[in-house]
């Protein structure tokens, strides 16, 4: 069974999904712009709302799908920039992306992270002994990564853009992992460290935001 209301925070609206399951506690989570709610049969709406009292502000606040861009600043590649209506982004790698207004950088930012993500994954497909995989990129809120095993498909979340290389390779290694080995175990988590061996501390900057140190 679902439900669905409306939370206010901080003057704006955000939506509520309630999905009932046989939990034995609730659980809160923040995807696609509104709240997400998981939690046992028959529990009262007021102590839900208590929850989101209590939890909004790491949700939202704290989202690290939302800190790495504002309304004058992006993270790229774990380095801030400043933003215009229009102007040029220069990286260190001395490629140049420059834009008209804020649509056509995002456009921009596509292709360029695209571009890079191919480049980073071809680098451990080798490393790896692998065979080459077809690589998307896309908005994921719930995910930072997906790997096809039957598409030779590896799609990886915009958001990854924002932080430091060595995170985003983190999660290249973690994706092609899965091609050698299924599931989450300790032989996959020992081909995981085999190529990147500050796995852990990359994940941990990952999932808190940090997107440079």
């Amino acid at each position: 069974m679902t439900k669905e209301f409306t939370y206010l925070y901080k003057n704006i609206n955000y939506s509520v999904t309630i999905q009932y399951k046989r939990n034995h506690c609730i659980s809160y989570h923040f995807r696609d712009g509104g709240f997400l709610i998981y939690c046992p049969p028959f529990t009262n709406q007021s102590r839900i709302v208590q929850g989101l009292d209590k939890f909004a502000s790491k949700l939202v606040d704290e989202n690290p799908h939302l800190l790495g861009r504002g309304d004058d600043f992006i993270y790229l590649l774990g380095h801030r920039v400043a933003l215009q209506e229009t102007g040029e982004i220069l990286f260190g790698d001395g490629s140049l992306i420059s834009y008209q207004n804020r649509r056509d950088l995002d456009n921009k930012l596509r292709q360029w992270f695209l571009a890079l993500m191919n480049r980073r994954t071809r680098f451990y497909e080798t490393q790896m002994g692998l065979y080459s995989n077809r690589v998307r990129v896309r908005q994921m809120t719930s995910r930072y990564g997906s790997n096809s095993l039957s598409n030779h498909s590896i799609t990886y979340a915009l958001v990854l853009m924002h932080y430091s290389l060595d995170v985003i390779d983190a999660i290249i290694v973690h994706e092609l992992a899965h091609c050698l080995v299924s599931g989450h175990g300790q032989n996959f988590y020992s081909v995981v460290y085999k190529y990147c061996p500050q796995y852990k501390y990359l994940h941990q900057r990952l999932r808190k935001g940090v997107f440079h140190d």
